[in-house]
């Protein structure tokens, strides 16, 4: 509940936390993907990975970006953005 997102940072993760802490491991965000998609996490980018409960609105312009609860903003790709729609209107 505390990870809002995970950042690919070449073959490290950068993880954004509640309260704007970040934290850099040494896994590939592939990693972290298998392990947690399972639970509410969404590759919404080659880059991102991020805490669907942390998704506060799917923004269209620029071509399409989620803002999340932290303020951030996370590109979505042309490739997964059929997808991120659908896990939206599912959530």
């Amino acid at each position: 509940d505390e990870i809002v997102r995970i950042e690919a940072d070449g073959n490290y993760s950068r993880f954004h936390l509640v309260g704007g802490k970040t934290h850099l491991v040494t896994k590939t965000l592939k990693e972290y993907d298998d392990l947690l998609t399972e639970s509410g996490f969404f590759r919404v980018h080659q880059s991102n990975l991020v805490n669907t409960k942390h998704i506060r609105e799917f923004i269209k312009a620029d071509g399409g970006y989620l803002l999340m609860s932290d303020k951030s903003h996370v590109s979505v790709s042309t490739r997964k953005r059929a997808e991120v729609m659908e896990m939206l209107e599912r959530l």
